[in-house]
């Protein structure tokens, strides 16, 4: 084949990082379902090779947006905890402020701890980990008296 001077197109597209998703195979209703969300916090947090990257795409995408217009685990936080650690979303208010964790450096083994890692991309250990079971457990046993 004779040489034509045309450079194969090797340039990044911009989504290329969705084809790496961990969640591309799995159930998408196992990310809006309440009653599986430390699993599908566990495959974003732990198991997804891409989740700075999805991380930044959902806070580009959701920067300022309300409560009611979120859905399910993205990147390993649920709609709610996106929305108060978004500073700028519409509807906080004084009952419910909006959360800098990027300002403040909680203890490792709380709650506050998980969604600080998990907002800025950091690595969660065990201790947090732990935290959101000993939460989940917490929430179970007071809605159950």
């Amino acid at each position: 084949m004779p040489y034509t001077g045309a450079v194969p197109d090797t340039a990044g597209r911009r989504l290329d990082w969705m084809a790496r998703m961990a969640c591309r195979d799995e159930d998408p209703d196992l990310f809006s379902d309440p009653k599986h969300e430390q699993e599908a916090r566990v495959i974003c947090a732990v198991r997804c090779p891409v989740r700075a990257q999805c991380l930044a795409a959902v806070r580009r995408l959701e920067q300022g947006t309300a409560q009611d217009r979120r859905d399910g685990v993205v990147a390993g936080l649920t709609a709610h905890e996106r929305w108060r650690l978004d500073t700028t979303a519409a509807g906080h208010h004084e009952d419910t402020p909006a959360l800098d964790v990027s300002s403040m450096t909680p203890k490792c083994g709380t709650y506050m701890a998980l969604l600080r890692h998990l907002w800025l991309g950091e690595a969660v250990d065990s201790e947090c980990w732990s935290a959101q079971v000993r939460r989940d457990r917490f929430h179970t046993l007071k809605a159950a008296s």
